[in-house]
């Protein structure tokens, strides 16, 4: 059951990891003393950075946590969001802000080494088993701190000091990450391969590639072969994965939906906050914000059904485009609502309803794309897709919400464009 401790170890940082009290009121702590930006500075200057951030970042991150095995990959995403909290905490500029902005896209970026880590540390029949563990171990971490920071802030704790919760819990997963086991293999850079591949060595005047590369192990130079071969074997297994992948029509519809679904509760998540204050604000009542109530109700009925969808034995290919598109109209007719709303009870409905319907068809959506590939390309295909979500985001933000953007669209504008 060597697989099952690896899963529960990583699966402990996972849940560190996304035990961030402050998160459910991030827009209220940035908008309040002692901060004291503008909503506009907010959704329109300081959170759009960790995007191109996190854009810029997520090609080459995934290239070098294959390369350097994971570990050091992690270390970085553990060490951003300890950085992250001390920008928070003990910074008031605006500039310190984008760095702090900086730190968060660097995170998110690096979160691909959580989730391919564990690939490169169990046997492929496990590979199923243990990417719901991760998940279900970054949700309970989610859960946990919209529950947390509900009762403390019910028992009169400030929003302020919820960041030192949160750095507490940064703190200790960065100590956790230099626990984690050293990979000694990985999935294109270092194979445990064998069996040498002889597909691309070097060919002779005589055109026999398989001869010289004999001949050359005969003579003791094995280690100078693989020298050779190495460099061309990652690039071509990283083309042949990728061509397999998206000439499957089938896989290629999952995708796109995956990556524009991605894109649409990436930009939901990140300004919704805003959404919610502006209600607030509008209301000119002395309302009290559940947040972290919302978090945790919306992280345990996601996971619950997520849960759920995945021993639900139904042939989505049949099914699955019905399904794609009463989850994807009832998405859309949910945020249509959130933005006329001006019922706070109303908006973290929507929120709530919006956010299960997403964990509900992206579980269907990574269990059909996982099927019809081949289960060493998980990481890259995954990696792929959340890339073109990232870039779709990027875009969307850059386009309604970036203030150097052409249409620079207020909240409410901003979640009815969605």
């Amino acid at each position: 059951m060597e697989w099952l401790k690896l899963s529960i170890w990583i699966g402990t940082y996972g849940f560190l990891k996304e035990f961030r009290p402050e998160d459910p009121y991030i827009t209220q702590y940035l908008t309040s003393s002692p901060m004291n930006f503008t909503q506009e500075e907010v959704y329109q200057e300081i959170f759009p950075l960790a995007t191109y951030v996190s854009l810029s970042q997520l090609i080459v991150v995934f290239l070098l946590t294959d390369w350097l095995r994971y570990k050091p990959v992690i270390f970085v995403h553990a060490l951003s969001a300890v950085m992250m909290q001390v920008f928070l905490i003990w910074f008031r500029s605006k500039f310190a802000m984008y760095l702090m902005e900086v730190c968060y896209g660097t995170m998110t970026a690096c979160e691909i080494a959580y989730y391919t880590y564990i690939y490169a540390k169990v046997d492929k029949k496990h590979y199923q088993i243990v990417t719901s563990h991760m998940r279900v171990a970054s949700l309970t971490g989610r859960f946990m701190s919209g529950v947390t920071s509900q009762i403390l802030l019910h028992f009169h704790m400030t929003i302020a000091d919820l960041n030192y919760l949160t750095l507490a819990g940064m703190s200790f997963g960065f100590l956790w990450a230099l626990t984690l086991p050293s990979v000694k293999t990985s999935i294109y850079f270092h194979r445990s391969n064998s069996i040498v591949d002889f597909t691309n060595c070097p060919k002779t005047e005589t055109d026999q590639p398989e001869l010289t590369c004999i001949n050359e192990m005969e003579q003791g130079q094995l280690p100078v072969l693989k020298k050779m071969c190495s460099k061309s074997i990652v690039f071509q297994r990283l083309w042949t994965d990728f061509k397999l992948a998206y000439t499957n029509v089938y896989v290629l519809k999952w995708s796109l939906w995956w990556a524009f679904a991605t894109c649409g509760y990436g930009q939901v998540m990140t300004y919704v906050q805003v959404l919610w204050e502006l209600i607030v604000t509008n209301n000119k009542e002395d309302t009290t914000m559940y947040n972290g109530t919302v978090e945790a109700i919306y992280t345990l009925l996601g996971a619950f059904a997520a849960f759920c969808f995945g021993y639900l034995k139904v042939d989505w290919k049949i099914y699955g485009e019905t399904l794609l598109g009463i989850c994807t109209l009832l998405e859309g007719i949910l945020i249509l609502w959130s933005s006329h709303v001006n019922s706070l009870l109303h908006a973290y409905l929507a929120y709530i309803l919006f956010g299960v319907l997403y964990h509900i068809m992206m579980t269907v959506s990574n269990s059909e794309v996982a099927r019809h590939i081949r289960s060493d390309s998980y990481a890259l295909i995954f990696g792929i897709n959340t890339f073109t979500a990232i870039l779709l985001q990027s875009i969307l933000t850059m386009v309604v919400t970036d203030k150097i953007g052409i249409f620079q669209l207020h909240t409410r504008e901003q979640v009815f464009v969605l």
